[in-house]
C-alpha cells in the first residue's frame, strides 16, 4: 500500500483516514474464559449494541515499586473488567491505559473479545465481540499526551454481522495537568481538534471515546455543531450547566443516537480502577445511522 497521505492540523501532521482498505483483523486471543458471578443484563433490543468505556488504569500504577502498589495488580483488575463486560452485555467498547500484562490478561479471561491495539507501551484500546462484529479496517492516528509525547491511536471500523452496518471507534487519552505537568491544556485542545479532523473525514458514523481529563469544557467543545458529535450525557447548549461530566466521556456521531447512559460503580469498580465507574450507553445501528 502506498504511503498514507497527511495533513496538517494546528501545524500539526495527522493521518488522513479514508476507511476504505481493509486490514487484518487482530491476532487471535485464546485461554479459558472467566464465569461471570453476577446476574448479566438483559439482552439489548434489536437494531441496538451496547457500547461500554472506562479507564483500566494502566498495570504500572499498581505493579511493584508503583504508586499504588499496595493495590490489586493488573492482572486481577483486568479480570474485574471482563466480568464487567460479560455481565453487562456489552458488545464493543474502548479501554484506556492498557498494558502488556492487561492485554495478555484480556487475552486469556475474554476470549469471546477482539481487541485493537497499537505498539505503544501503555495504549487505548479498541474491544468487540466477535459473535456481533468483525473488524474491517484499522488506521492511526497521531495524538500527543503529556508535554507533547507522541502518541499512537488506532482508529477501528467494525461491521455488524447480522446487518451490515458500520460503526468506526477511536479511543483517546488526553493529558491531565497537574501539580507535577503543568500547561497541558495546549495539549488537550491539540487532541480536541485531531478528533475533529478524524470525525469530519470518517465514511461511518464515529464514536470517541476514553479519558478526556475534561469535564464540561470537553463536553461543550466536542458537541459544538460543527463535529457532528452528540454526547448522552447533555446537549451543547445545556452542557455548561449541566450536571458536572465524568473525565471519561464518549461522543456518537448524531445518527447513533445514544441512550440508556449509566455508570456503574461500586466495591469491584474501586478495586479495577482509580476512577469512579465504568460506562455504557445504548447506540443504534441500523440503515439510519448511516453517515
Amino acid at each position: 500500500m502506498s504511503p498514507t497521505p497527511v495533513i496538517a492540523v494546528c501545524g500539526v501532521v495527522t493521518a488522513v483516514l479514508t476507511f476504505l482498505f481493509p486490514r487484518t483483523a487482530a491476532g487471535p486471543i485464546a485461554g479459558p474464559a472467566e464465569a461471570a458471578r453476577a446476574v448479566q443484563a438483559a439482552p439489548v433490543e434489536r437494531g441496538f449494541q451496547r457500547f461500554s468505556w472506562l479507564n483500566a488504569w494502566a498495570d504500572h500504577h499498581t505493579a511493584p515499586g508503583g504508586a499504588a502498589a499496595d493495590r490489586l495488580d493488573g492482572v486481577p483488575r483486568m479480570r474485574i473488567v471482563v466480568s464487567h463486560l460479560r455481565r453487562t452485555r456489552s458488545d464493543f467498547g474502548v479501554l484506556a491505559e492498557v498494558e502488556a500484562p492487561q492485554r495478555s490478561a484480556l487475552a486469556s479471561f475474554g476470549r469471546e473479545f477482539a481487541v485493537v491495539a497499537t505498539p505503544d507501551a501503555t495504549d487505548d484500546v479498541v474491544f468487540y465481540r466477535r459473535s456481533v462484529f468483525r473488524l474491517v479496517s484499522r488506521e492511526t492516528v497521531t495524538m500527543y499526551y503529556r508535554d507533547g509525547a507522541r502518541v499512537t491511536a488506532p482508529v477501528v471500523v467494525l461491521e455488524q454481522r447480522a446487518s451490515g452496518q458500520r460503526v468506526g471507534i477511536l479511543p483517546v487519552h488526553f493529558p491531565a495537568t497537574l501539580p507535577s505537568a503543568p500547561g497541558q491544556r495546549r495539549w488537550r485542545d491539540l487532541d480536541a481538534r485531531i478528533v475533529e479532523a478524524v470525525v469530519a473525514r470518517a465514511e461511518v458514523p464515529m464514536i470517541v471515546a476514553g479519558d478526556f481529563n475534561q469535564r464540561n469544557d470537553i463536553l461543550c467543545d466536542l458537541t459544538s455543531p460543527e463535529t457532528g458529535l452528540i454526547s448522552p450525557l447533555a446537549s451543547h447548549q445545556d452542557c455548561a450547566t449541566a450536571a458536572r461530566a465524568p473525565i471519561d466521556q464518549a461522543f456518537f456521531s448524531a445518527p447513533l443516537r445514544p441512550d440508556r447512559y449509566q455508570a456503574h460503580s461500586g466495591p469491584s469498580v474501586r478495586r479495577a480502577t482509580d476512577h469512579a465507574a465504568f460506562y455504557e450507553a445504548r447506540v443504534r445501528l441500523s440503515p439510519s445511522s448511516g453517515r
